[in-house]
């Protein structure tokens, strides 16, 4: 058994620090999609089969963990009002996968590559009406719409710093603890950086750009829709005024607090001339009471 020294394992945490440092440097690494221009619903006339299989591939893996939710009116119920949402952004055309996971204590929901959006049974206990669902739902939406959602894309370049990496590091461990660690195959330093920045397809947190070009969709989709806009300002306010609740929203939330989505909405909301926003709320008033009158 090789017992590495004292200097054999100071070259070890000198290498790890090194192969840290070089993994956050290549922050610029991924190929970044191209803006959301402010007032725009983005158009998407074709969906990639592989998108599909993706999707299909991460429900499978979320399926060891959860049930589906048995009450099949709730989830009818969901899909109707994620249905409204598709159809007032023009994008009803497309494979969209709407599920109810069993978690009446997880407040939560996720969008996925490939159209798939999850949502926990929790987020039903949490909203106030089904206004505040659209409205969190929406915001989903925009996500994918914006391509928020797609899978993480390295460069060229970073395609070759990862590979020289992972050689360098993988070579550096050998030598520094004398053989007892060696790391073999390549994608090892890519897979480190998808999670340790959190990019992975389940956990994905959002810059605070991405979460204004989904919010801005989001207010967009709803203003064409039966469902009020203000409705989901009025969740987050609501969270916010309750310090005991931010915790318990937190997954919800991501790494955005609830008074900064409250405030980043309102803004975005607020930033359209009067006369546009009134026509906004008129609008929805007036599908809101189209849709009552065909249900009576």
């Amino acid at each position: 058994m090789i017992i590495p020294t004292m200097n054999h394992r100071k070259r070890f945490r000198l290498l790890v620090i090194l192969a840290a440092g070089l993994l956050f440097s290549s922050t610029a690494c991924t190929v970044k999609n191209a803006p959301v221009k402010p007032g725009l619903i983005p158009e998407i006339t074709v969906q990639d089969p592989k998108a599909q299989e993706y999707g299909k591939y991460l429900f499978k893996k979320l399926r060891k963990d959860y049930d589906l939710d048995p009450d099949e009116t709730k989830q009818e119920e969901l899909v109707d009002v994620f249905d409204q949402l598709t159809k007032a952004a023009n994008v009803y055309h497309l494979n969209w996968h709407v599920y109810l996971l069993k978690g009446p204590d997880i407040i939560d929901i996720r969008a996925v590559h490939g159209n798939y959006i999850f949502v926990w049974s929790g987020v039903l206990e949490a909203v106030g009406n089904v206004d505040e669902l659209a409205g969190l739902l929406a915001v989903e939406l925009g996500h994918i719409l914006a391509r928020h959602t797609d899978p993480v894309k390295f460069t060229l370049a970073s395609d070759l710093f990862f590979n020289a990496a992972e050689l360098a590091t993988s070579i550096g461990l050998m030598i520094a603890s004398q053989g007892a660690v060696a790391i073999s195959g390549l994608g090892w330093m890519k897979w480190a950086y998808v999670e340790i920045s959190d990019l992975d397809s389940m956990d994905r947190d959002y810059s605070e750009k991405a979460e204004q070009e989904a919010a801005n969709i989001a207010l967009l989709t709803l203003s064409r829709s039966p469902y009020s806009p203000q409705a989901l300002i009025d969740f987050w306010k609501r969270v916010a005024a309750d310090e005991a609740s931010i915790e318990k929203y937190k997954q919800l939330s991501r790494d955005m607090a609830p008074q900064d989505r409250a405030a980043t909405l309102e803004q975005l909301l607020y930033q359209y001339p009067l006369w546009e926003y009134e026509e906004i709320l008129q609008n929805t008033e007036d599908q809101r009471m189209l849709k009552s009158q065909i249900e009576e």
